[in-house]
C-alpha cells in the first residue's frame, strides 16, 4: 500500500453532488485520471454514495462539468479529449433544452 497522499487537482459540484478529479503519472509513463462522486445530505451533513431519483438531473449536470473539465487537460489522449468535448457539448445542449421545456411549463428545474 502506498503512503503517498493524493490530492485532487479539481473539485467540482452540482447541487448536493461533488466530484474530486485526480491525475497521476507523468509524461514518461503517461497520465491516469480518476474521479469520484459523493452526495452531501444537507440536513444530516453526511456524505454518501447513495443517490435518489431527484439526483438524476444533478448527475447529468455534474457529468457535463466533469467531461468539460477533463477535456481541457492538455496531457490527455487527443481522441479521448475530443470524445469528452463532444459529450460535454451534447449534455450542455440537452440541459438547455430541458431547462427551456421546464421554463415554458412553469415547472422548476434545479
Amino acid at each position: 500500500m502506498s503512503s503517498k497522499t493524493h490530492t485532487p487537482y479539481a473539485v467540482i459540484g452540482s447541487e448536493s453532488l461533488t466530484s474530486s478529479l485526480y491525475k497521476s503519472g507523468d509524461e514518461l509513463i503517461g497520465f491516469q485520471y480518476r474521479f469520484n462522486i459523493t452526495r452531501l445530505d444537507a440536513i444530516s451533513g453526511r456524505v454518501s454514495q447513495w443517490f435518489a431519483p431527484a439526483d438524476v438531473i444533478a448527475l447529468v449536470k455534474l457529468t457535463q462539468v466533469i467531461a468539460s473539465e477533463l477535456q481541457h487537460d492538455g496531457c490527455m489522449n487527443t481522441c479521448l479529449r475530443d470524445e469528452l468535448r463532444g459529450v460535454a457539448v451534447l449534455l450542455d445542449e440537452a440541459l438547455d433544452k430541458l431547462k427551456t421545456e421546464h421554463d415554458s411549463t412553469g415547472d422548476k428545474i434545479r
